[in-house]
């Protein structure tokens, strides 16, 4: 029993952990957002990282 109590209160401070790296995201999200001038609700962190991608795998193409 005091097994499964420090299992389950593990797990509950591991979703808390896990809230707050989800909360300190969409902060570093909404500053990015507020940086390149965009929309704080309707930036895409994929679309963000597609573009950089992008911008790199060209960027090192014009270099060859």
């Amino acid at each position: 029993n005091m097994h499964v109590k420090q299992m389950s209160q593990d797990s509950l401070n591991a979703s808390k952990d896990l809230q707050k790296e989800f909360a300190t995201i969409e902060k570093k999200k909404e500053e990015l957002a507020d940086y390149l001038c965009e929309d704080r609700k309707k930036l895409s962190l994929e679309d963000v990282f597609s573009t950089m991608k992008s911008f790199r795998e060209i960027f090192l193409q014009t270099l060859q």
